[in-house]
């Protein structure tokens, strides 16, 4: 038998089930799982901008900052994952009901979280040594006082 690439990634499901000798739409066995993952995403990065950067990272200047930059992609990818579900699901004989949309997205998440990894193992580190070397010079530098500078420019 035959492998065609080309029709398993760009058939709607409901080609897909006719050529399987089904005879309805093939079933989206990862609905809930996709579905959790994608609602779960934008929770936590909901969560994170509402309270998070409040209460876990205040005093923690580099991990607000990447957990700003990456947490905010993330919740982009989530956001997508949720119209490609509906589509799969609601739209079974259209172009965003493709298995390619949904290896494509995968892809994206794949990039999303090797640049994170690449992140925290390469620049993370160097960040943190050149913040905290600026944390320990400004402790030397005299505090300006307020009221003097507020008089002087009276």
């Amino acid at each position: 038998m035959h492998f065609d690439l080309y029709h398993w990634l760009f058939d709607d499901p409901i080609t897909a089930g006719s050529n399987a000798g089904m005879s309805g739409p093939e079933p989206f066995r990862l609905l809930w799982p996709f579905l959790i993952f994608c609602c779960a995403g934008l929770l936590i990065t909901f969560y994170y901008s509402v309270e998070g950067r409040k209460r876990f990272v205040k005093s923690k200047p580099l991990v607000k900052r990447m957990l700003d930059r990456y947490l905010g992609w993330f919740a982009v990818i989530c956001f997508i994952g949720l119209p490609l579900i509906f589509s799969r699901v609601y739209l079974d004989g259209y172009f965003f009901a493709w298995r390619f949309w949904r290896y494509l997205w995968l892809v994206g998440l794949v990039v999303w979280a090797v640049l994170w990894i690449v992140y925290l193992v390469k620049k993370y580190p160097q960040e943190r040594a050149s913040y905290q070397a600026y944390e320990k010079r400004q402790q030397y530098i005299p505090k300006g006082n307020k009221r003097k500078a507020k008089a002087a420019s009276r």
